[in-house]
């Protein structure tokens, strides 16, 4: 497996541990269907995040960083359906997250998992060699 099949497949069984530990840090409670939920989002996860990283590095349109917050949007919108109260969040938070209204996205992927960490540090590693090199060779 590539390193970015081993990080799209961490942060995809993250997910629902990491929904469940924001939930329980925030006080918000967890929707009815929750589990359907955090299947539903898994699998969005899986599927956005192995096909963006199985472009060449330079026509990604995003990073899994950011794919991993926009799955946030099934629990929002779970969590919207209950008719739970969005939480207090500072403007910077908003500004950077505007649709993150119950504060779920993770600013790093430090804080998905140590293991998410460390795949996303070495998939970063693997594309700015791989960027390097190709900018290297367009040079001569």
């Amino acid at each position: 497996m590539t390193t970015a099949q081993l990080l799209a497949e961490a942060m995809v069984r993250a997910f629902g541990p990491y929904v469940r530990r924001k939930l329980g840090e925030r006080g918000l409670p967890e929707p009815a269907g929750l589990d359907d939920v955090l299947e539903t989002g898994g699998e969005w996860l899986r599927q956005t995040l192995l096909e963006v990283l199985a472009l060449p590095y330079e026509r990604q349109p995003r990073g899994p960083l950011e794919i991993f917050q926009e799955a946030m949007k099934f629990p929002t919108e779970s969590l919207r359906r209950a008719g739970v109260p969005e939480v207090e969040r500072d403007p910077v938070s908003r500004n950077a997250l505007p649709g993150d209204v119950y504060d779920l996205a993770p600013a790093s992927s430090r804080d998905i998992s140590e293991e998410v960490w460390m795949l996303h540090l070495r998939w970063g590693m693997e594309k700015a060699e791989a960027l390097a090199v190709r900018f290297r060779r367009s040079e001569r």
